[in-house]
């Protein structure tokens, strides 16, 4: 099946009969890409009256209708009709179907230090981010409401086109949009490959759904919110060493109660989202806050079991035992593996001294828990196991990061508040595509996971307030409390299509790998992974340079749709260049080597020029690039089988 020439004959086929914004209906209803933030003042845009989505199979796909009127109308509502399979026969379940109404927040001011063309809108302005759980809204005249598409793609629905019309009704009209769907012939898988934190409080989530902390009504709320974690690919979870009870007997030996401790993993797991346990910090900066050059360990505070009053512990009486006994505790469940533990936030050259004593004791205590901490310096050799730079430390710093990797520890990233400028984050007045794109920093710099502190740290009214002095709008949190459970916001579903992206890149180089084993020994040292590297590359060449463009964005997804699609597809074959695609290329002249292995019995052109083919199915050829002719076509055939490999390369005009 060639999907993109079935996809764009469906494309043509519904919008021909697509009538969006007929004369006799009080509003008018289009498609906008899901990367577009939409504002209240946003115009109507007709670019395509049709919804378009494309992924493969087990994946969250995101869509976004538009609707505007020039008089109020009371009871706004869409719903989905149906997706089926244009060939019959398979049809999306309703339950793997959502249309969420998008609320704004007032945003006062713009996130600091950001050059205005890497801002969406000048403060103040409302920004669209909650994805409501109201099954209609008014319409305000002269205001545009965007709507949110979601489509689980379950795991067996067959690959090909899908047809479906979300009915949009107001004012006594309704409006069918066109939804056009294709399915790639590819399988996410349920394995996650990344780690990914997002740090939260379960007593904001107490306090906020009005129910008494650690309560029955709270655990059950709490289950709700590891759910949505875990559909949004989020597998590490924080968990406070204060779950567990601590009490000191008559004799004054201490006992560990894990019974909160473990029902808080337990839940976790159940739900999907605790691949890792990270326990949370043990010490703390001293006076002054972070500008201290102390860590403070934690007095652990104990029931006096002779008086039943709370004690407080230094921590050779308190904190070391009880380190001692979570390691046995956490080996005795077949936990320890996945365990690692916070010594203390953010050490920095100022601090690193005292940090260092600090994960000392840790480790002294319990010597076979790894120590993971967010850091502001380089140098924490033999003392942390799981490195978390901030990302803008990365393009000065790098080469004492990977030094890290290469000693066998796990090197992530994390941003907060910082960084601003031209490196993506999560604020509210940022590009979609910059939160998308974070985990395509995670694959592209080989990073092994990403950490951020706020999930859920609401202050107030979380729909009112969305920063403070200290603190760029959306920093502290990206999804909002609901009536029963978390509400979704749209940075939260970009967050979880950029993990969707990631395990495509992923899935690409396993797929690369076993062709190349099937290939045999023909295939040397070819690097898998240099195909889902050079895509990536595409969007994101550096730790701060990446394309903002949604049509350019998605243009580099279609790519690798369709590699994905075809890379175990007969004749097999692996391609690559040196220099890799997607690099820039210097006139001078330029040399662009090519090189790769097909099958035995395939031929092989490149830029139109046959190829000789080894025996065992080597090939290798040189080209030269120029501004005109920057795609490098390989075209290999084999018992009338046709395959065509595209490298694109940056060629800079003299």
């Amino acid at each position: 099946m060639n999907l993109r020439r079935f996809s764009m004959a469906l494309l043509l086929a519904v919008n021909s009969s697509a009538v969006l914004a007929a004369e006799s209906s009080p509003f008018m209803v289009w498609a906008v890409d899901p990367l577009v933030k939409v504002f209240p003042d946003s115009a109507p845009a007709w670019t395509s009256p049709t919804v378009e989505l494309r992924g493969g199979a087990n994946e969250y796909l995101s869509g976004q209708i538009a609707v505007r009127a020039d008089s109020d109308l009371a009871g706004l509502t869409a719903r989905w009709e149906a997706l089926r399979h244009r060939a019959g026969g398979y049809e999306i379940p309703a339950a793997s179907l959502r249309c969420r109404f998008v609320g704004f927040v007032p945003v006062p001011k713009n996130t600091p230090n950001t050059p205005r063309d890497n801002l969406l809108f000048t403060a103040p302005a409302e920004a669209p981010d909650p994805l409501l759980e109201a099954e209609n809204v008014d319409l305000t005249a002269h205001r545009t409401q965007p709507i949110w598409l979601t489509v689980f793609v379950p795991a067996d629905a067959p690959p090909g086109p899908y047809e479906g019309q979300i009915a949009v009704s107001a004012g006594g009209a309704t409006q069918r949009v066109n939804v056009a769907l294709v399915v790639y012939p590819f399988v996410l898988p349920d394995a996650r490959h990344l780690w990914v934190t997002n740090w939260f409080s379960a007593e904001r989530i107490a306090q906020y759904h009005k129910v008494k902390a650690w309560s029955e009504e709270h655990w059950a709320i709490l289950e709700r919110y590891a759910r949505n974690m875990a559909e949004h690919r989020q597998n590490v979870v924080l968990t406070p060493i204060s779950l567990i009870k601590v009490t000191r007997k008559a004799d004054g030996a201490l006992s560990f109660d894990y019974t909160d401790f473990d029902r808080w993993v337990r839940l976790f797991e159940k739900a999907g989202a605790c691949e890792r346990i990270e326990i949370g910090h043990v010490a703390s900066h001293g006076e002054g806050g972070w500008s201290s050059t102390e860590f403070v360990l934690a007095r652990i505070r104990a029931t006096d079991a002779s008086s039943g009053k709370t004690v407080a512990l230094s921590p050779d009486e308190g904190l070391a035992p009880l380190l001692r006994d979570l390691e046995r505790h956490l080996a005795e469940r077949n936990w320890l593996e996945k365990s690692m533990i916070h010594v203390g936030d953010e050490p920095a050259l100022h601090n690193i001294e005292s940090w260092r004593k600090a994960s000392d004791f840790v480790h002294r205590a319990a010597p076979r828990l790894r120590r993971i901490d967010a850091i502001e310096s380089r140098d924490y050799s033999g003392r942390l196991e799981v490195w978390v730079p901030k990302l803008n430390y990365f393009p000065g710093w790098a080469d004492d990061y990977r030094a890290a990797q290469r000693a066998g520890n796990e090197v992530w990233f994390y941003t907060c508040l910082h960084p601003t400028g031209y490196y993506p984050n999560r604020f509210f007045d940022y590009p979609s595509v910059a939160v998308r794109i974070l985990h395509w920093i995670n694959w592209g710099q080989r990073l092994d996971g990403y950490l951020h502190w706020g999930w859920n740290a609401w202050r107030d009214d979380p729909f009112q307030v969305v920063g403070s002095d200290r603190l760029p709008p959306g920093d502290c949190f990206i999804v909002y409390p609901g009536k029963d459970g978390p509400m979704d916001s749209i940075r939260w579903e970009m967050m979880r299509e950029g993990l969707q992206d990631y395990e495509e890149f992923w899935l690409l180089a396993d797929k690369t790998r076993r062709v190349l084993e099937r290939l045999g020994g023909a295939s040397g040292a070819m690097d898998a992974r240099q195909r889902s590297d050079e895509i990536c590359r595409r969007i994101i060449p550096g730790f701060c340079d990446y394309e903002k463009d949604p049509a350019a964005f998605r243009a580099a997804k279609q790519m690798l749709l369709e590699e994905l699609a075809a890379a175990e597809t007969p004749p097999l074959c692996v391609a690559a260049t040196a220099p890799a695609a997607e690099t820039e290329l210097v006139p001078g002249p330029i040399s662009v080597e090519v090189y790769g292995v097909v099958e035995k019995g395939a031929s092989v052109k490149v830029g139109g020029q046959n190829v000789t083919v080894a025996a065992d199915g080597r090939f290798a050829a040189r080209v030269s690039p120029s501004v005109k002719r920057d795609t490098l076509e390989i075209v290999v055939e084999k018992d009338s089988r046709r395959k065509v490999l595209r490298r694109q390369f940056r060629v800079r005009e003299m």
